[in-house]
């Protein structure tokens, strides 16, 4: 290796795993420079994109849903922050890009969380106005969070809409709050919104009397909100709740009265008439679908309980069977990357 150039060793290196990469910082300190550059993350991430799921119950889990089936298929518990002062039931994810994951071990204690190199970052507490919330009619007494990548300015950032009319904005990169603008949606149920296309999207109740829900849109790097239309059938926005699956925004009934058997997928993104039902032969109150696997069948989670797996022709699903799974959980993807949450090392 002494006669390759810098050059060759980075793009050798730049497509091993994150755990090979991490044991090669060890050879040398220029190893560990080169590794380390944000040239060289970044051409990681985009070269090796593998994902695993990361569930999310009274701890956190890590899970390579993508083993061989000869494997067993175990989920491996994580070190994240505040595990050993844990003081709530449930460790809450509220969303995850490139690498990065939101995580809620505390009421109100957010962390932006590498799974893969375990380094993490706690979001400063927001500096909440004195004043009341102007907006009435506001059904929403708590807050709602989202978090997602900006790439126009390469930053992070952690959205906070704070009792459904103020939006607050944190930057990674800059390390800082700011507030944007009012929230000028009603009826916002979603604690945590869902990110794609450099936007992080709530499903909101009608803008008129009787009027069809809408998506409230908020891209990162404008910092504006923008509408996205849903299907003339989703009106009762308390039943629904958003989702992605495969790079497409989704709508799916959650903790509805009724149990159901569809949920929709938005084909092509802001195009209304792209709204697809999905059909599944399994009821469900609550449904998370996560990503194709293996590019045949559909990935979800029901009830909160159980993995399984959807055929994308007919509907019909069987268990996804994994061992030591928790009671009760939630599950979102994630990618292995060098993404650093401290963004100064970026």
């Amino acid at each position: 290796m002494a006669n390759l150039s810098d050059d060759i060793i980075a793009d050798i290196l730049s497509r091993l795993p994150v755990k090979s990469v991490g044991r090669f910082r060890c050879v040398s300190k220029s190893w560990l420079h080169l590794t380390t550059q944000p040239h060289f993350i970044q051409t990681h991430l985009n070269r090796t994109q593998t994902q695993k799921l990361i569930l999310s119950s009274q701890s956190l889990f890590s899970l390579d849903h993508l083993a061989p089936i000869d494997d067993d298929m175990l989920p491996l518990e994580l070190d994240f922050p505040l595990k050993t002062h844990l003081k709530t039931e449930w460790v809450l994810v509220s969303g995850s890009c490139n690498g990065l994951v939101c995580i809620m071990p505390q009421l109100e204690a957010f962390f932006i969380f590498n799974p893969s190199t375990r380094e993490s970052m706690r979001v400063p507490d927001c500096p909440m106005p004195s004043h009341a919330c102007p907006q009435q009619g506001v059904r929403f007494h708590g807050h709602a969070h989202g978090f997602g990548h900006a790439p126009p300015m390469s930053d992070y950032k952690f959205v906070k809409v704070a009792y459904g009319c103020m939006v607050l904005v944190f930057s990674l990169k800059n390390n800082s709050w700011k507030r944007v603008q009012d929230f000028p949606y009603k009826h916002l149920l979603d604690a945590y919104g869902t990110f794609l296309n450099g936007a992080v999207h709530w499903l909101c109740g009608p803008l008129g009397v009787g009027g069809p829900c809408v998506i409230a849109a908020f891209d990162l790097a404008e910092e504006k909100f923008s509408d996205l239309a849903t299907p003339d059938s989703v009106t009762n926005y308390r039943r629904f709740t958003t989702g992605i699956l495969g790079g497409c925004l989704c709508l799916l009934h959650y903790h509805d009265d009724h149990k159901q058997h569809l949920f929709w997928v938005m084909k092509e993104y802001n195009v209304k008439e792209s709204w697809t039902k999905i059909m599944i032969t399994n009821s469900y109150f609550s449904l998370q679908p996560l990503c194709y696997w293996k590019n045949t069948n559909i990935l979800l989670v029901r009830n909160q309980k159980q993995l399984l797996l959807c055929n994308r022709k007919d509907g019909t699903c069987k268990k996804f069977l994994v061992n030591g799974l928790p009671s009760d959980f939630n599950a979102d993807v994630y990618v292995e990357s060098l993404v650093s949450p401290n963004f100064q090392q970026n």
